[in-house]
This record gives C-alpha cells, structure tokens and sequence, in this order.
C-alpha cells in the first residue's frame, strides 16, 4: 500500500493525508518548509520534513533552483503577519466610515461627532453649513469623495500594496493638522494612534512582499 503523510501546519491544524507526490508539488510552491512536522502513515511519531530520506532530493532540487517561485518571506509568512496587515489596512474602512457618519451627523445638524474621522470633511460640513442650501449637498459630495479615497486604500493595502499605506498615512497625517490648527489634542492623538496601526500594517507589507 502506498505510504501517505500528514503536515502540521504552522496554525497548528494538520493537513493530509496526501501522497508523496502532493508533498513534492507542497515543497516545489513554499507551502511546505524543512522544519516543518511530517507524519508518516507508517509511523506513529512526528518529524521534520528534512529528516525524511524521500524527502530531502525534494528541498535539494527547489534550494538549487533559480528564484521564479514564491519569494521565502511570502511563503514563510505567519499567521500573525497576515492579522497585522489587516488589522492595520482595515483602518483605512474605519477612517471612511466614522468620517461619513460624521457627515451625516452634520447634514442632520447634530452636535455629536467620532474623533477618529477626518478633519477635511468637518471643515467641509462647517464650510457647507455656514453657506446652507446646495453648499450642504457640495460638502456632502466632498466627503463622500474623501471617504472613497480612503475605501480604496484600504482595499489595495489589504492586498499587500505598500504604496497604499504610504499614501494613506501621508494625507492622514496632513489631515491631522486640521485638529493641531483648532488645538483639539485629543483628535490629534487618536490620529496618532491611528497612524500608528497604519504603520504596524505597512511593515507587515513589507515582511510579504519585500
């Protein structure tokens, strides 16, 4: 009977049973590393992959191959790099969203506003206020343009695109001097914090697609 192995993925989950040449093809695109525990089917202990006979022309053959396959530091990535650049892209949707429900809270002239929102698109309600009438509708457009741009940085930092965070922070970090120039210190520190997150997002970019 055909030998299977079983791979204790780096979740802790175990995947398998596949045969040798599904391991081989796991090997060819990084999925699976040296170090990683393998369990054969005749076998009731745990090892690393290397230490399989059958194993090691395999992680010979893709250490001699050129670099075109998936970059190490991809295929290496943890679980908890991939949290991070979520955590920190996902921002991006919550800076659109409060600045909006802000909008609205404005347009329905409410005194009640989130911290986190942009400053732009308050001094867009104040600026469509004081005129009335159609200015309402134009900061309201205004806003709507401000949120969208940071909805589609949010989507291409979530996909791992660096220059979507380095962008995002740059206008973020602008917009902040609205909240320094009024002296609303604890706006400017919730954008700190919020540029922080940022951050953190777009070093897990980095550690993805270096």
């Amino acid at each position: 009977m055909e030998l299977t192995y079983t791979v204790r993925g780096a979740d802790g989950k175990e995947y398998g049973p596949v045969t040798l040449s599904q391991i081989g093809a796991w090997v060819q695109e990084g999925r699976l590393s040296a170090q990683q525990e393998v369990k054969r089917s005749d076998m009731e202990h745990w090892a690393s992959a290397v230490d399989f006979t059958e194993l090691q022309p395999l992680f010979a053959s893709v250490a001699s191959a050129p670099s075109t396959a998936t970059p190490p530091a991809a295929a290496a990535a943890s679980p908890a790099t991939l949290r991070q650049l979520k955590s920190g892209g996902s921002w991006f949707y919550w800076i659109a969203a409060l600045s909006l429900i802000n909008s609205v809270a404005a347009f329905s002239e409410s005194s009640w506003r989130f911290i986190i929102g942009l400053g732009a698109t308050q001094v867009f309600d104040a600026l469509g206020g004081r005129i009335g009438g159609g200015g309402k509708l134009v900061a309201l457009a205004l806003d709507l343009l401000a949120a969208g741009v940071f909805i589609l940085f949010g989507v291409f930092g979530l996909k791992g695109h660096a220059w979507a965070f380095i962008v995002g922070m740059i206008l973020f970090a602008v917009d902040g001097l609205v909240f320094i120039v009024v002296q609303d210190w604890l706006g400017v520190g919730f954008h700190c914090f919020v540029l922080y997150c940022l951050f953190r997002g777009f070093q897990a970019c980095r550690v993805l697609k270096p």
